[in-house]
């Protein structure tokens, strides 16, 4: 249970006006300390089909956050596509393994979740990321609190950014993995999917995710078949179900 003291949104506001050159960190350190995390996340998005990851407090946050984006699904994915908050209670559920994402098999020992969006205007900018291995209370009062300080956090980003996040620069950690390439070949195919469909890409990865399953085939094969040529496709003279229903 979180005692009673200082806002989050105090305590990322005071990180941020101690200094611009860490803001990464001191801000997910102001985030994990106010709301009681153990590690965290924070990535940027250039652009839709690419993050980078600005800060991982440890390798498990690093291995965390990489997993998502390998799969295509959960909180931080599903939080910067949305723009909106993303809170995992319980990341294994009641212990049936028919209920467990895949995601979470690379969260070892993380019992809750909790991703922020920075977004403006739904238009996603980043996500920061807390992961919990402790039982933690998190009510819907300091969650409120926390999505407060998000904004703040965005702004003071935003503003960091251009003198010292050069979009050319070092690229995320796991750039030469295999990870990104999944994310960019997922996200392709979601692209297409919400172009054709003329749906948002969030519910074009969805259906994708749907198909996927329904197929019995994993999401990069699905959206592999999606990206490939028309006529190279097993039925490519028909059109994909409608995304949304």
């Amino acid at each position: 249970m979180l005692e009673d003291g200082p806002s989050v949104v105090h305590d990322v506001s005071l990180a941020a006006a101690v200094g611009r050159r860490a803001l990464p960190i001191r801000l997910c350190t102001a985030f994990t300390r106010s709301l009681g995390a153990q590690h965290a996340t924070m990535s940027l998005f250039p652009c839709l089909e690419q993050w980078q990851l600005l800060y991982a407090s440890d390798e498990c946050a690093l291995r965390a956050e990489a997993a998502q984006f390998a799969h295509a699904d959960g909180p931080s994915v599903s939080a910067a596509l949305e723009a909106r908050t993303v809170f995992v209670p319980e990341v294994r559920g009641d212990g049936d393994r028919s209920h467990v994402p895949d995601w979470s098999d690379d969260l070892p020992g993380v019992r809750h979740v909790l991703a922020l969006a920075l977004h403006r205007e739904f238009r996603p900018v980043g996500v920061i990321c807390l992961y919990f291995t402790r039982p933690t209370q998190l009510p819907a009062a300091h969650i409120t609190e926390a999505e407060r300080a998000a904004d703040v956090a965005r702004e003071e980003l935003l503003r960091w950014r251009p003198a010292h996040a050069d979009p050319a620069g070092p690229q995320p950690v796991w750039a030469t993995d295999t990870r990104a390439a999944r994310w960019e070949r997922i996200h392709r195919a979601a692209g297409y999917v919400a172009e054709r469909e003329d749906c948002p890409v969030g519910d074009a990865l969805a259906w994708l995710q749907t198909a996927s399953t329904r197929r019995k085939q994993s999401l990069l094969d699905t959206c592999d078949l999606v990206l490939q040529p028309a006529g190279a496709r097993p039925g490519g003279h028909r059109r994909a179900p409608a995304v949304a229903s």
